[in-house]
């Protein structure tokens, strides 16, 4: 086993080569598109037309982090998620309102 330092680790992996700047711009779509569709449905007690909305917006998202930031599909995966959430939470603040 190779005593690497720290610094020659982190140099090798795939996180370390993203661009932190595209990487805030996914995630930030993802969580203003999740609360977008959420205040746009936020009437509607069948929460089939949202899920069906934020699957479309996922092909979207996919496709812009893929082929226009060239980010891993994990963390592309991983920031679409995150919107999900956000759209779960604020589709159930809408729901009690």
């Amino acid at each position: 086993m190779e005593n690497n330092s720290i610094d020659e680790v982190l140099q090798k992996s795939f996180i370390a080569e993203i661009d932190t700047g595209d990487l805030l711009i996914l995630f930030i779509m993802a969580t203003a598109i999740g609360i977008l569709l959420a205040r746009m449905f936020k009437n509607q007690y069948n929460p089939s037309t949202l899920i069906k909305s934020y699957m479309f917006y996922g092909v979207v998202h996919c496709l812009i982090g893929i082929a226009l930031f060239k980010a891993p599909i994990t963390i592309v995966i991983g920031t679409y998620l995150l919107g999900a959430i956000f759209a779960a939470f604020r589709s159930n603040y809408y729901f009690y309102e």
